[in-house]
Formats: C-alpha cells, sequence, structure tokens
C-alpha cells in the first residue's frame, strides 16, 4: 500500500508499505478521505512536537472496515466508519472521571500510531463510530471536528436570547456558525480576514460578519451589540485576535478558547475587568464522547458539508495540500486527501 510518512519537519515520503493485520479488538480500514488539519500542517512544519516519526499523520478519517479482527462486534465489512484518534489510558483520574480528552498518557492516531494519509490503517474497534453507508466520505471527515466543536457548544451553556460571535471563519468557525444558528440565539455574528471566508460565512446564516482587519472593528461590533457579546468563541488560535476580542465580551458573558494558540504566546488582560464584569473564560479541548453525536448531526443534513470541503487532493500532492492550507485561504476551506487518487 502507499502511505505518506512523515521523517522530519518539512519531509514527508510516500512509502510502499504492507497493509497492517488487525490483532484482536482491531479492524482493518480502508480509508475512504481524510482530511488536513492544522495540527498536521503544524508537525509537518515542526511548530507542535506532537508526532513520532517515522508516522503517517492524519486524524480526520473517513474509511470503510476491510477486514475484523478477532473479538470484535457489532461491526462488519463494508461498514462505513468514522475514527476517533484519541486513545486513552483508561486508568488516570481524568478518564476516570469521563473527561478523556484529558488525558494523563494520551496516544493519537496520526500522531503516534499511523493516520488516514494512506491507503490502509488500524484501529481499535471501540474507536469507531458508524456512518450510513450513503453518507459521503466528505461528510465523514468532518465527524471528529464536529465533535470537538459539540464539546466546546456543551461547556457554553447556551441561554436563548442572548448573542454570539465566531471569531474565524475556517473549517471549525463555519461549523460553529452552523450550530449556533440553530440556536436560539438573537444573532450570531462572525469575524474573518479572508474574503471568500466571510462571503461563506454570511452564505451560511451569519447575521453579520466583519473584516477581522478593519481597524474600526470595535466600533462595529459594539454598533451591533451596545452592551458587549453574550458569548465569543475564538477559531482562530491567534492570540492577537483573542486579546482583541476580550474586551467586547458583555457583562456576565463568556469567552471561549477553542482555537489552538501557539504555546509561547501569551496575551495582556486586566484581572479587575474580568471581576468587574463577572466574566467567565473557558476552554474546549478535543472531542471527549461525542463523536456519535456529531455523526447523528451530520447523517441527517445539519450541516453543509459542501460548502466547507472544498478541494479533494490525491496522496502524491499531500505536501502540495499543506502549501494550500497556509497560502490558499482564499479559494479552499476544508482540504482533504485521496490515498486511493
Amino acid at each position: 500500500m502507499k502511505a505518506a510518512i512523515f521523517l522530519d519537519k518539512n519531509k514527508i515520503e510516500i512509502q510502499d508499505r504492507k497493509v497492517p493485520v488487525p490483532k484482536a479488538g482491531e479492524v482493518l480500514i480502508r480509508t475512504g478521505l481524510c482530511g488536513i488539519c492544522g495540527t498536521d500542517v503544524h508537525i509537518y512544519n515542526g511548530e507542535l512536537c506532537v508526532a513520532k516519526p517515522p508516522v503517517t499523520l492524519g486524524h480526520e478519517i473517513s474509511g470503510d472496515i476491510d477486514t475484523i479482527g478477532q473479538g470484535v462486534k457489532g461491526f462488519t465489512a463494508g461498514d462505513r466508519v468514522a475514527v476517533n484518534p484519541l486513545l486513552t489510558c483508561g486508568q488516570c483520574e481524568f478518564c476516570r472521571r469521563g473527561l478523556m480528552n484529558l488525558c494523563e498518557d494520551p496516544v493519537v492516531i496520526g500522531y503516534i500510531h499511523h493516520g488516514g494519509f494512506a491507503n490502509y490503517l488500524v484501529a481499535p474497534a471501540t474507536h469507531l463510530h458508524l456512518l450510513p453507508k450513503t453518507l459521503s466520505h466528505e461528510t465523514g471527515i468532518l465527524v471528529e471536528t464536529l465533535a470537538c466543536v459539540l464539546n466546546g457548544y456543551d461547556r457554553l451553556r447556551l441561554q436563548g436570547g442572548h448573542s454570539a460571535l465566531i471569531l474565524g471563519a475556517g473549517t471549525v468557525g463555519l461549523l460553529w456558525n452552523q450550530l449556533l444558528k440553530k440556536s436560539p440565539l438573537t444573532q450570531v455574528l462572525q469575524t474573518e480576514k479572508v474574503l471568500f471566508r466571510r462571503n461563506k460565512a454570511k452564505a451560511l446564516g451569519a447575521d453579520a460578519v466583519f473584516d477581522a482587519n478593519d481597524p474600526e472593528l470595535s466600533k462595529r461590533i459594539f454598533e451591533r451589540c451596545p452592551e458587549g457579546v453574550d458569548y465569543i468563541i475564538d477559531a482562530t488560535g491567534d492570540a492577537a485576535a483573542v486579546e482583541q476580542a476580550i474586551p467586547w465580551v458583555r457583562k456576565g458573558g463568556t469567552f471561549m478558547i477553542f482555537g489552538v494558540c501557539n504555546e509561547k504566546e501569551t496575551i495582556r488582560i486586566s484581572p479587575f475587568e474580568i471581576y468587574q464584569r463577572q466574566m467567565t473564560i473557558i476552554a474546549s479541548k478535543m472531542p471527549p464522547q461525542t463523536l456519535d453525536r456529531a455523526a447523528k448531526i451530520l447523517a441527517f443534513g445539519h450541516i453543509e458539508v459542501d460548502e466547507i470541503v472544498s478541494s479533494v487532493l490525491p496522496l502524491r500532492d499531500i505536501e502540495s495540500g499543506f502549501q494550500r492550507f497556509i497560502h490558499g485561504k482564499g479559494k479552499d476551506i476544508k482540504i482533504a486527501i485521496d490515498p486511493w487518487a
């Protein structure tokens, strides 16, 4: 089989590998598509050191079951599945409390175990989520990301009649857009630097979309929400955007850190202002146990997938796909890799 093996910073090689054999409790998956995530790009660029090369990257996986290992029940060959890439220890305090996304000894498919940028991969049956066979692989690759968004959505504890602002209109921002527009909020606002993505956000239902580069952006926000915004969700992973937006939170409001900022970046914040406005600052990390719900939401057609999955590239073009992720924001949202093309 063909696999894109991450070897070192800025170095991926398409190699011929033996098709893996599933062990007891595992299944062999024929990859349909695998999405390129920002984390993959950060690993490739050397900005994140969470992978252990040589390894096949790719954790936004949709595929079909090829072979079932000993002892696996509830699945048959040909089943369409999405993969939960987070393998947890099950023994630490956080796992015992049901907070698997905070596991102290996690192993991630696509970081440590071989992932989806290959013809085949193996995964534990416990980490597979059945999809309707009629569901496209383009839809399937969004299950993991939507599950992450659902975790954040749950943590917001939304109240009807309030306002929300999403920072950023990439894949994550547009998924937030569609979830929030189906909630009983008075208005959903969004900011984005790139015109192409602002147009997507508006088409998907945001009540107003602002240019994040506008020098009068704060003025525009307060024109829509004179007392500030009840819920602000950062989907940019940009510390400067977070710092800029915190003053926009209404008294009693909530700011969610959702995008993954560079670990070395910091922001300036006034503890007195947080106290004075009784502001809540929360975060959301990875999907805990929300993949089944994400799969159901997608299966029922509540997410406009065609507006998000914009390009499908062959495996040989994976490095080109990483460059498009960085430099092609004016024409791409989610880029997927087809290892069979």
